[in-house]
């Protein structure tokens, strides 16, 4: 179960570079826009839709790594004001709540995903997009996130730490 763990962390680390990348590119994408238009007058047709589709595939394929190293934004105002069982039991009741909802989510992802292939969608623009390229990498972030959430479920399960210690990370505590 071990090394399972550790494979899904390893992947998660490597999805959340490549969604760093794909924010680089969005900032690529946006200041080649800006200078074309400045030097000559002229507009990437396809900038702003592939910044909208690196958007959305960095924001779920970010999603597994970001709750692994702890990033997602979480209130603990009741899970602190009462006794560490009970914050556990809060703890594993809100991550199956998360797992339904993310098993819900990939499902009906990947049907929209293959509904996309089948019917050849494409981007309403003047790209044409196949559409199923992006959602297939939206699709593959949500299922690294769902299993994410499940390693999550067995951490809390097994007592083992649910999230992994980043280096020099910030978090609203140490404010």
């Amino acid at each position: 179960m071990s090394r399972l763990l550790e494979l899904n962390d390893r992947v998660a680390n490597v999805v959340g570079v490549i969604s760093a990348l794909f924010l680089a590119g969005i900032a690529v994408l946006v200041l080649s826009e800006i200078g074309a238009r400045a030097v000559f007058n002229y507009s990437l047709s396809f900038s702003w839709e592939y910044s909208a589709f690196f958007m959305a595939i960095a924001f779920f394929c970010g999603a597994s790594f970001t709750l692994r190293s702890g990033g997602h934004v979480r209130v603990s105002l009741l899970s602190s004001s009462v006794p560490p069982r009970v914050a556990w039991m809060i703890d594993v009741f809100a991550t199956v709540c998360g797992v339904v909802i993310t098993v819900y989510m990939t499902y009906a992802f990947i049907q929209f995903t293959a509904a996309s292939f089948a019917s050849g969608s494409v981007s309403a623009t003047t790209s044409r997009t196949p559409l199923v390229i992006p959602q297939a990498a939206i699709s593959f972030g949500l299922v690294l996130f769902t299993i994410q959430m499940i390693a999550r479920l067995i951490r809390l399960l097994t007592g083992r730490p649910t999230e992994s210690a980043m280096e020099g990370s910030l978090s609203v505590t140490d404010s």
